[in-house]
């Protein structure tokens, strides 16, 4: 017998044996009274009390053969612990003894103390003690027991207890009981109780006894468990035990009704409830092996409910249990066949609300000694809307429009959802899928899949959705779901995404958010900034200890680490790999924020004409709404180049990007401005000295402009042409996309060291288009000017460039010397021309160049530069010494051949004249026409005899050339002039093969 059980049974026991105490005390005063007097009965009860240690008082008022009429108490006289104002007893003669017919005690009063789960009637204790242990005599009398307005006064640990009760035993057998307890407050740990008035009623008909409770519980609270003014009200119609065989078998039938203002049992609440039960079966057995079948029922209903996170408005529920079987042998075991309904009126769980839900399930269920166990196939249906992302606003995309339109009204069905238990083992399936309907149309449909579920959305403008759910649970009022998501949608700025991640959703009163376990990967044809969109989006988004998306109070959140992200930008022509950093975004209603830390990111041109090499990019990006903000920095390697500040209203469609370098400052074996732009080719390293570049980009619905402004405070490098020293100037663009600067645009360096030093070079010039036109250039070399009339330097590789070259009044001496053949030609020439020319693919061309000499001069050619070089047509007309008359000098006689070489080794000019051609394969013919004089360093003259002339025996002979004598030479010669720039470009990089830092 469990100690929940023994206490009941002891209480009944110890209010028989008081009674029966109370019958013998008065036999025995019955017995004295016929022996002596009163005072000898009294005196024969209170001694016989205080031979059992318990003291006591007795009156005796009335006796008689038949009856008996006294008062007793007994225990302490200042709280004593039975009194009865009137104690009748009748009795009779049986055998050689007296035996108690009935006792009637009126107004008594019982006190007792429950301590630890005893029970203590203070100094009857002894005496009950006593009579439990001695077996009741067979065939012995069996009193009728009458108590009138009696009161039991317990006092227990946790408050004191007033009971008022009127009863009725006849052969043992409760007749009747009507009993009630006086308002009391009890309290102890973990529970306190306001108890109203409350009345229990007991009625024994035969082998049945009908009983009633009816307990008002104005408040009432244990642990997680309270009521606010509740009624409970139980009738039960049940067999009377039979105590001797210690059986309880018969009919059972248990109505019980509780209403009250409030019910809660841990995070679950009604308001206004009302719950009917009933129960109607057989019991058998005793108390240790029990066992009742039959059916159970209930209904309830209530005002307001919450459950959790949940509140619901008006709820009502009914609930059958068929062949109900609770059995107590070997442990409590209880099963049954369930069946039962469900209606709520309004549901809300955070912003979803479920209206008029209807639930049914059916199945089986139970609880044992191994645990819980349970087969419920369960349905629902009803309609519903979640206000957590807010309405639709003009900035949503489409699909998020119809996100929104398809989550504010909706209906929803579960027809088969199959729910097991067994022990702590819980499981879910879905044997038809749960649909859900927006009324916009689509459908979200969620499936069992092997251990998981699936869930797909389409149709209706919805997002197309895959989610694979390896695990769901509801866990503290929150349902949470792990698994893998694929999503096609357009999100914040996202348009048209693809996302695919994994990890776990939380929806709770707080909003939604998704946890991922590893980084998700997103793609999107666009990255909507207005008309200044970010194309071909991709990137992985890992967690940083944030929700990865978060929605909440009608907004929502992306948040996490970037790794991997890449992506064009086509207002700006360049494009970024491998961007890195942390991304924050987030947007309710047409309200927008973002911020982007890029830790790194590789930019490219992505511009027709490249503009500058792979850059490496860090800093800041912020959005307000519509409008972007962004502090950025590039670096080549570890050196910062420039500096970006852009800005973008997506509502106007317009913005703009401010670049600055900062002044550059380049140095051998540190930055160099091949490494920025391939724009820098022609500047050839090292490059020493510093520039600087500013740009502004702007854009409008109207226009897209661009312009910038070089500066070069002094920069000096190795040109195509030779070391350039001492560059400055300043170049102003119009344009960045494509790059233009206005002619006459104005860079000037100091020296030139190219076959012969330019100084004071400079150059005039403007960008258009595909090409650099140079309008005017000019250098001093020589003694004169040589000018760039034209030139125009196409920037597309390969392409053709020509220009005109003007020569004023130019010392050809050291142009000459410097050359291959300087050690066997000198010239003495200054010279003015025009030599146009065209440079196609790295090779040089001259068409029709002419020069001439502006003063007389020397042409000095050594005879081994001649020797074997013969151009048809080519020849030498010299005055002859003899005869004085003009002779053409024919290539096969030997002595005015002669003549020719020695003219050409010392012939001092007055007209010199050049007209120079490009040939094939690369070489360039120059055809010299000079008219002067031989002019030896000492004077010469031929001196012959008569003879000599007679037989022309002088033109066998080598003979001098005259001083003076004239000469009208045409010289056409040809040399290697691709060979001849590139030794001298290869001379140029070897002379500068520093290595260059990168």
């Amino acid at each position: 017998m469990s100690e929940a059980e023994a206490k009941p049974h002891a209480r009944r026991l110890t209010l028989r044996l008081i009674l029966v105490i109370t019958g013998v005390v008065l036999a025995v005063a019955v017995l004295a009274l016929y022996a002596a007097r009163r005072i000898i009965a009294r005196e024969a009860l209170t001694g016989w009390l205080r031979s059992k240690g318990i003291a006591s008082e007795a009156e005796v008022k009335d006796f008689g053969f038949k009856s008996f009429i006294g008062r007793l108490r007994v225990g302490d006289p200042r709280n004593p612990d039975f009194t009865a104002e009137q104690a009748e007893v009748t009795y009779g003669l049986r055998g050689f003894g007296l035996e108690v017919t009935s006792v009637t005690l009126r107004r008594p009063v019982v006190r007792a103390r429950v301590h630890d789960g005893k029970l203590s009637v203070g100094s009857l204790d002894p005496l009950i003690e006593e009579f439990r242990r001695r077996p009741p005599k067979p065939g012995g009398a069996k009193p009728r027991i009458i108590i009138d307005d009696g009161q039991l006064l317990l006092a227990t640990d946790y408050g004191a207890v007033r009971l008022t009760a009127d009863a009725r035993v006849e052969q043992e057998k409760l007749v009747s009981l009507d009993a009630s307890l006086a308002p009391t407050q009890l309290s102890g740990q973990g529970f306190k109780a306001t108890l109203g008035p409350s009345v229990v009623t007991a009625r024994t008909r035969g082998d049945r006894v009908l009983a009633t409770v009816d307990a008002a519980m104005p408040e009432a609270e244990a642990g997680a468990t309270r009521t606010r003014g509740a009624r409970l009200r139980i009738t039960a119609d049940a067999p009377y035990p039979d105590l001797k065989r210690h059986r309880g078998d018969g009919v059972l039938k248990v109505q019980a009704q509780l209403n009250g203002r409030e019910l809660v049992i841990g995070d679950q609440r009604l308001g206004e409830a009302r719950l009917n039960a009933g129960f109607n079966g057989q019991s058998a057995g005793w108390i240790s092996d029990l066992q009742v079948t039959g059916r159970a029922a209930a209904d309830l209903q209530a005002g307001s409910g919450a459950f959790a996170q949940a509140k619901a408005g008006a709820l009502r529920a009914a609930l059958t249990a068929e062949n109900l079987r609770w059995t107590r042998k070997g442990g409590d075991a209880v099963s049954a066949q369930v069946r039962g309904t469900g209606q709520l009126a309004n549901l809300g769980i955070a912003d979803l609300n479920l209206r008029a839900v209807g639930v049914a399930v059916q199945g089986e269920a139970g609880f044992g000694p191994q645990g819980a166990r349970a087969d419920i196939l369960a349905s629902a249906q009803g309609r519903g809307a979640y206000a957590g992302l807010g309405a639709p606003v003009a900035t949503d995309s489409d699909d998020m429009a119809a996100v929104k339109r398809a989550a504010a009204n909706f209906a929803f069905s579960a027809p088969g959802v199959r729910l097991g238990l067994s022990g702590k083992a819980a499981s879910a399936s879905f044997v038809q899928p749960l649909r859900l309907n927006p009324q916009r149309g689509g459908t979200v449909l969620l499936a069992s899949q092997g251990r998981g579920w699936r869930l797909t959305a389409a149709g209706g403008g919805l997002p197309e959705v895959q989610a694979d759910v390896a695990r769901f649970a509801f866990v503290d009022g929150e349902a949470r779901a792990s698994g893998r998501i694929q999503a096609k949608l357009s999100i914040g700025p996202v348009v048209d995404g693809d996302f695919d991640a994994a990890g776990a959703l939380r929806i709770a009163e707080s909003g939604i958010e998704f946890r991922g376990e590893r980084c998700a990967a997103v793609r999107a044809p666009r990255l909507e900034l207005g008309e200044n969109d970010v194309e071909n989006l991709a990137a992985r988004l890992c967690p940083s200890g944030a929700p990865l998306l978060s929605l909440r109070d009608g907004g929502w959140r992306i948040a996490g680490r970037v790794e991997g992200a890449s992506g064009s930008a086509p207002f700006l022509l360049a494009r970024a790999e491998d961007g890195a950093g942390r991304m924050d975004m987030s947007g309710k209603g047409e309200r927008f924020r973002a911020q982007i830390d890029i830790a790194g990111a590789r930019v490219i041109d992505a511009a027709p004409q490249t503009r500058f090499h792979p850059l490496r990019l860090t800093g800041v990006a912020r959005a307000t709404d519509d409008v972007w903000n962004a502090d950025l920095a590039l670096h080549s390697g570890q050196t910062r180049v420039a500096t970006a500040v852009l800005r973008n209203e997506g509502r106007t469609e317009s913005g703009g990007v401010q670049i600055d370098t900062g002044l550059l400052t380049f140095a051998q074996g540190g930055l160099q401005p091949e490494q920025l732009s391939p724009m820098a080719a022609a500047v050839g390293s090292p490059v020493e000295g510093q520039a600087r570049f500013t740009g502004a980009l702007a854009w409008s619905p109207a226009a897209e402009t661009s312009s910038g402004t070089l500066s070069i405070p002094g920069l000096s490098f190795t040109s195509p042409a030779g070391r350039l020293e001492g560059l400055s100037g300043e170049v102003v663009f119009t344009s960045l996309t494509p790059l233009v600067a206005a002619p006459g645009q104005v860079l000037k360096a100091e020296r030139l060291t190219a076959i012969v030093p330019l100084t004071g070079v400079t150059a005039t010039f403007g960008i258009e288009g595909e090409a650099l036109t140079v309008s005017g250039g000019e250098a001093e070399v020589g003694g004169g000017t040589i000018k760039l009339e034209a030139l125009r330097v196409p920037f597309t590789p390969g392409a053709p460039m020509s220009g005109v070259l003007s020569v004023e009044g130019v010392q050809l001496h050291d142009l000459v010397e410097a050359s291959p053949f300087g050690d066997r030609v000198e010239l003495d020439a200054k010279v003015s021309g025009r030599i146009p020319f065209e440079v196609l693919n790295g090779d040089v061309r001259v068409r029709d160049g002419q020069l001439r000499a502006i003063q007389p001069g020397r042409l000095s050619i050594q005879r081994e530069a001649l020797t074997g070089v013969s151009t048809p047509g080519a020849g030498a007309v010299i005055e002859s010494p003899v005869t004085g008359a003009a002779e053409e000098v024919a290539p096969g006689a030997d002595t005015f051949t002669d003549f020719a070489y020695q003219a050409m080794e010392n012939l001092a000019f007055d007209t010199l004249d050049a007209t120079i051609n490009s040939l094939p394969e690369g070489r360039v013919g120059v055809l010299f026409h000079v008219i002067g004089r031989h002019d030896p360093p000492q004077r010469q003259q031929i001196r012959l005899t008569i003879l000599d002339l007679i037989t022309r025996r002088f033109m066998n002979k080598e003979l001098p050339l005259p001083s003076g004598t004239g000469v009208n030479l045409t010289l056409d010669t040809t040399l290697n002039l691709d060979q001849l720039l590139a030794d001298f470009a290869e001379y140029q990089r070897l002379r500068n093969s520093a290595p260059v830092q990168r």
